[in-house]
């Protein structure tokens, strides 16, 4: 906390980089209040989606009054830590900032459909600022990695050939020259941020913001707008520094085994979707915890079948409402609805077993493959491991896979794309 006093006594514009990060929140709560109602996920009414880590998610769940008045009271603390930063009262300010942190991640903890990149990358940008000294090159550094970092994840076939994109405004060889492009700029261009030129950093500058306005469309408002204010953190930083040099900022981001752990904490959480066999974007394993910067056009149509004594079945579809790309098929998902749907049929002495299926394809024009293709789900007590393998999710690679699967009914499921995912 004093290096960070220091710092903003010596640079008092990095104050403003904590206001930016405390209306954030603001900007949260106009999320959960409109985009995804956390009302309606939160609900008493609504099967829970809990998250590995914390599978009795449903005895947390507040009640609609209590959830009113925690969310007053996150903006509350965001409005209050929005005026310490201004006011230089450091302490104070730091403080609220930890303070909202924590409020966000315990509110996303209690349902697995709140996570998203729009809440991942503003948490982590805070934590660099909070935890890690020389904040005008480590901040921009983190900037540099996580751009970086996309341009990497987006070296894979569905994004160079453009069919990742679901955009209708403009025509597929538009696409496909956009979706080169962005790489140009991640990988590229982004090097710009240490440039000792400062128009050569404006002209990247403005390449990204373009960026983040023309994703409005696919990704909606939140996610660009809260990337957008981030962007001002840039802006801010800039003028700080007399003159900018890559190497020196990187040694002086890194110079704390705070931000080396930090760092690698990062890289670790990447890496279980590329050591897990199988395409993460469809199984969902190992990704959990990752940065994913945007996803293609998948379907599913995930189902139950009940099987009764007298020799019939009922099919039983599985369409949560509330999901994003990421997760519409993710299997996590659906084996927490079959728990939940276990926890009746075992008092229908009519239902002998229950088996879930998740049909999955990448587009329209693809074939259907099973994804998850259980039996006696509720006797078999499967386990779902985040960093690891599971067995009953099938490894599912489109371009080697050869089996084909159709689902009773055609049409349905999910469809969708995002050029930076939410």
């Amino acid at each position: 906390m004093k290096k960070l006093i220091l710092e903003v006594q010596k640079h008092p514009a990095l104050r403003i980089i904590g206001v930016i990060f405390c209306l954030e929140h603001l900007l949260t709560i106009l999320f959960w209040l409109t985009e995804r109602p956390l009302h309606w996920i939160l609900s008493p009414s609504n099967a829970p989606i809990c998250w590995p880590f914390f599978s009795s998610c449903e005895l947390f769940k507040p009640s609609p009054g209590i959830l009113n008045f925690i969310l007053v009271l996150y903006g509350l603390f965001a409005i209050a830590g929005a005026i310490a930063w201004w006011n230089k009262k450091v302490r104070l300010a730091t403080s609220l900032l930890l303070i909202l942190i924590l409020f966000k991640i315990s509110i996303i903890a209690l349902d697995y459909r709140l996570t998203g990149n729009y809440h991942y990358l503003p948490t982590m940008l805070a934590l660099v600022f909070l935890l890690i000294p020389e904040r005008r090159f480590s901040l921009t550094v983190s900037f540099f990695i996580i751009y970086f970092t996309a341009g990497v994840l987006k070296i894979n076939s569905q994004w160079l050939t453009g069919t990742a994109i679901n955009d209708h405004i403009m025509p597929s060889y538009m696409t496909t020259l956009g979706v080169w492009y962005v790489l140009v700029l991640e990988l590229g261009l982004i090097f710009f941020l240490f440039s000792k030129k400062d128009r050569w950093f404006y002209f990247l500058f403005f390449q990204l913001v373009y960026f983040h306005l023309y994703s409005w469309h696919l990704t909606r408002f939140f996610y660009p707008v809260v990337m957008l204010s981030l962007l001002g953190i840039l802006l801010i930083v800039r003028p700080t520094v007399e003159e900018w040099n890559i190497k020196e900022s990187f040694k002086k981001a890194f110079s704390t085994k705070t931000a080396q752990i930090l760092l690698l904490i990062f890289l670790i959480l990447q890496l279980p979707q590329y050591l897990i066999p199988g395409n993460s974007a469809l199984t969902g394993e190992g990704r959990m915890y990752a940065m994913i910067m945007y996803d293609g056009r998948v379907q599913c149509q995930p189902h139950l079948s009940i099987w009764k004594k007298d020799g019939s079945k009922e099919d039983l579809s599985l369409q949560p409402p509330w999901l994003m790309t990421r997760t519409q098929c993710d299997p996590l998902i659906y084996w927490r609805l079959a728990q939940k749907t276990c926890e009746w049929v075992k008092n229908d002495n009519s239902i002998i077993q229950v088996d879930l299926a998740i049909p999955i394809r990448n587009d329209k024009n693809s074939p259907w493959h099973p994804l998850v293709s259980t039996i006696d789900v509720c006797r078999n007590n499967y386990a779902y491991y985040s960093f690891f393998p599971n067995s009953w999710i099938n490894k599912i690679d489109p371009s080697s896979y050869t089996e084909a699967v159709e689902p009773e009914e055609e049409g349905g499921g999910a469809d969708g794309g995002e050029i930076l995912g939410d």
